[in-house]
């Protein structure tokens, strides 16, 4: 699953998003966040956690919060969750400034000291800024400062003008980061002509960017404002396919202020993506389910299980093909940690 936040999962338990909107969202969780004590956020974390490990997933990237608000408390508990989990779960930490760092010094600081922590991942947020390109060289001179891969939510907007996207690949190309860029959401290119997005997905191919589709929450929070032919702010991810750029699906929110949704289930995520990506075709299924699978896997450095000699760890799902998993919602039949059968329904 390679985009949560199980820092903030299952916080509608305690926070309401009445309007349903992506502010409102943004608003009240910083609202709460100071509240969030260690011990709830690794209450939650777990409870998402045994739930993800049920449904078969044992590769996470997850972002957290560290600002002025939360300070460090959320990175701390995933910290601790990260080493408890480690025989069952790899779990790697972005570290997420979700209130903004180019007019908050104080959120820019702890942002550095997650970084010197052990997080292992730098997000960013360059759309809620004044000044986003400033967000994003900000962001790059801490990543090549300590060598670490960049992960940032990208234009998680339904305004077609909001196109960050460019601006991070070029960014990526000009600091030789190739291939160690990753950009979440990317909502304003559905709101685009396709012939209009294609330069920018040429530079995301030269850099090598990848592409993480969140539709379950982009189908929640997107297209708010329209009245009619209402957007459902999914990236055009068969078009991603077409021009040979780097696109995953992932969970992003379970049950918090931004979706009152999730179960940790990928497969659950591929069917919401079949639906609303038009994806119904044998084809269509079989990359969804590969990109939740063995391909962010290979971009994102994680260990290829299905190969000799390495760890005997994978699942068995109750289905004879890819498409078959998505569709039915395939149960998990077993699953074998260093070769041995663990777990059979």
């Amino acid at each position: 699953d390679a985009h949560m936040h199980l820092d903030k999962a299952l916080i509608n338990e305690k926070i309401s998003n009445r309007s349903g909107t992506l502010d409102e969202a943004i608003r009240i969780m910083g609202e709460y966040k100071p509240k969030m004590s260690i011990e709830d956020i690794k209450d939650r974390a777990n409870r998402v956690l045994q739930r993800a490990y049920g449904n078969g997933t044992r590769y996470i990237r997850t972002h957290v919060d560290v600002d002025h608000t939360i300070k460090l408390n959320s990175l701390r508990a995933l910290m601790e969750i990260r080493e408890d989990w480690k025989d069952k779960i790899e779990i790697r930490i972005i570290a997420f400034p979700q209130e903004g760092i180019v007019e908050n010094e104080e959120a820019f600081r702890y942002l550095k000291e997650a970084v010197e922590m052990g997080a292992d991942i730098i997000g960013g947020i360059p759309a809620r800024e004044k000044e986003p390109i400033k967000h994003i060289e900000m962001i790059f001179d801490l990543a090549l400062k300590h060598d670490l891969d960049i992960d940032m939510h990208i234009d998680e907007t339904d305004d077609p003008k909001s196109l960050t996207l460019r601006d991070l690949a070029e960014m990526a190309l000009e600091n030789d980061y190739i291939g160690r860029v990753s950009a979440g959401h990317c909502c304003s290119l559905a709101a685009n002509e396709k012939e209009d997005i294609l330069p920018i997905l040429e530079l995301v191919k030269e850099a090598d960017l990848n592409i993480i589709s969140l539709p379950s929450t982009n189908l929640y929070l997107q297209g708010r404002g329209d009245t009619k032919n209402i957007r459902r702010g999914i990236t055009p991810i068969k078009y991603m396919i077409e021009n040979d750029v780097n696109v995953f699906i992932a969970s992003d929110n379970v049950r918090d202020a931004f979706n009152p949704f999730g179960n940790a289930n990928l497969l659950q995520i591929a069917l919401i993506t079949a639906h609303g990506s038009h994806m119904g075709g044998e084809k269509d299924l079989q990359n969804l389910f590969d990109m939740t699978t063995h391909l962010p896997m290979e971009a994102f450095g994680f260990e290829k299980n299905l190969e000799v000699g390495n760890r005997a760890n994978f699942i068995v799902l109750d289905a004879v093909s890819k498409p078959g998993a998505i569709i039915s919602q395939a149960g998990l039949y077993g699953y074998f940690e260093d070769g041995k059968l663990c777990n059979k329904e």
